[in-house]
């Protein structure tokens, strides 16, 4: 039989071979470990009959049947297990005490709802701490009337549930994470006095806390008496936000406190710096407005002025027609760079350059002294030129196809300025020609050279042997370009 049919079959009979082991099996752990097995638990099986299952444990002991829900229930890892309806419905059948385990809490909210559930009074609770157990009530809504689980939550104890959603918050996590305990804090609407011993944490949610959070616990602030510095603490944490629609509380809040207490405007610049380099267009132009409004009481503008530049130039102008002694119109508001005067361009002599660099500063440097002195002295120009571009770069230079680097072009600029005319154009370019011999077109003076080179053999082959090295220099400084300054031919030993 194949694989997949074997597979099929056990896909079959898994239904079969879990009400067997619930039969059956005598230990707990071992029942547990066939019902969570691979060959019984498959993948593509049909969900089990719960109720049948549930039927057939109903004929083992009890202390059987509480074991195996908890040993079960702490082998659930996300909602959609498909033993984690039946973990749930033999914690309630049995009676047993459900295992502290965040997986088990959050596969308990996704099963189907029953009357009078003896797990809720100890699972329900347990939705302030467990992981997953927001997601998973995303979608409780208070409207028209509140849904199933914030009904239920709203029977827990107050304080329970205020403390609970208090430290959910302080825990953070994503908007859509915290959206039901927004929601249940609402439907409880703490009072004045209920919030007063949480005004520490409602603080500590302002300046980061998602934008729903951060509003609800701005609700709680503002309805309680604060100290000062408690005030500018809120204010500086709302006009820190991104939101616009917070920031612009915090400056309307500002604005208030102010109306009573002008003379306490210092208190509320890092506020107005905050809003200063807000994204909104809105929130920068009240925080500008509300500076001016209170200009009076400021008695050091100077974090003002050093922030201005953070505003738009129209905006900070204002600022700076305010608080800015001697300022005038034809200032533009703002710091501006260090002004960087560049050093003179890098000047080179006719021993340095082509063709030893290649570098495109090199080589302008190079060229600019090469014009100098064919202006200035071209006698001593044709004299360098030939030292250093003397007549063991012609092969290689002439007969290579491309020039592709500056340094060739440079050299080949060298020799026309030593020997105008020398240069017989592109090897592809030149008429083909037959090899001269070697007794017509060997100077005396190459002939010595090769006699020179390889004493005690017959000229013409002597000669055969130098030309024959030199084309393999030459190839090689063809090839290998960098050959030229490190090994040059004209230094060579003989």
């Amino acid at each position: 039989m194949a694989s997949w049919e074997v597979g099929g079959l056990l896909d079959r009979l898994a239904d079969a071979l879990l009400l067997t082991g619930v039969g059956v099996i005598t230990g707990p752990a071992a029942a547990v470990t066939w019902m969570t097995s691979r060959d019984v638990n498959r993948r593509w099986a049909e969900d089990p009959d719960v109720a049948r299952v549930c039927r057939v444990a109903a004929t083992r002991p009890r202390e059987w049947r509480r074991d195996v829900a908890v040993r079960l229930a702490q082998r659930v890892r996300r909602p959609a297990d498909r033993i984690a309806p039946l973990a749930v419905a033999l914690l309630r059948e049995s009676g047993a005490v459900p295992p502290d385990h965040d997986p088990l809490v959050t596969a308990w909210l996704a099963a189907p709802s029953v009357a009078d559930d003896p797990l809720t009074p100890v699972l329900l609770p347990r939705v302030f701490d467990a992981d997953g157990a927001g997601r998973a009530l995303r979608d409780e809504r208070l409207e028209p009337r509140p849904t199933r689980w914030l009904a239920a939550a709203r029977e827990l104890p107050r304080e329970q549930v205020l403390d609970g959603c208090v430290s959910r918050f302080l825990r953070g996590g994503e908007a859509q994470d915290l959206r039901f305990f927004v929601r249940l804090h609402m439907l409880v609407a703490p009072t004045p006095e209920e919030s007063a011993g949480r005004l520490r944490d409602y603080l500590r949610l302002l300046p980061a806390a998602p934008g729903p959070v951060a509003e609800l616990a701005w609700q709680q602030v503002r309805q309680a008496r604060l100290d000062p510095a408690d005030v500018a603490e809120a204010i500086e944490a709302m006009t820190f936000r991104q939101e616009a629609k917070l920031a612009v509380k915090g400056l309307t809040w500002l604005d208030r406190d102010l109306a009573t207490t002008p003379e306490r405007v210092a208190d509320h610049v890092t506020a107005l710096i905050n809003a200063y380099a807000h994204a909104s267009h809105e929130v920068r132009d009240r925080a500008v407005a509300l500076t001016l409004k209170h200009a009076d009481h400021l008695t050091d503008p100077a974090q003002i002025l050093e922030s201005a530049e953070l505003l738009p130039p129209a905006s900070a102008r204002q600022l700076f027609e305010r608080f800015a002694e001697g300022w005038t119109s034809d200032f533009t508001p703002g710091r501006l760079p260090e002004a960087t005067i560049p050093g003179p361009f890098p000047t080179s002599g006719l021993e340095n350059g082509p063709p030893e660099e290649i570098g495109w500063i090199d080589v302008e440097a190079w060229l600019a002294a090469v014009t100098r002195e064919a202006r200035t002295n071209p006698d001593s120009l044709k004299e360098t030129l030939a030292r250093r571009f003397g007549e063991h770069l012609r092969p290689v230079l002439y007969d290579a196809p491309t020039w592709q680097s500056p340094r060739d072009w440079c050299t080949a600029l060298a020799r026309e300025l030593v020997n105008p005319g020398e240069d017989p154009g592109p090897p592809m370019s030149r008429p083909p020609r037959q090899r001269p011999s070697y007794r017509k077109t060997i100077s005396e003076e190459q002939r010595a050279d090769a006699e020179q080179a390889f004493p005690g053999l017959s000229g013409d082959l002597g000669q055969a042997l130098y030309d024959g090295m030199v084309n393999v220099a030459a190839t090689a400084f063809q090839l290998f370009p960098g050959l030229r300054t490190v090994v040059p031919l004209h230094e060579m030993p003989d």
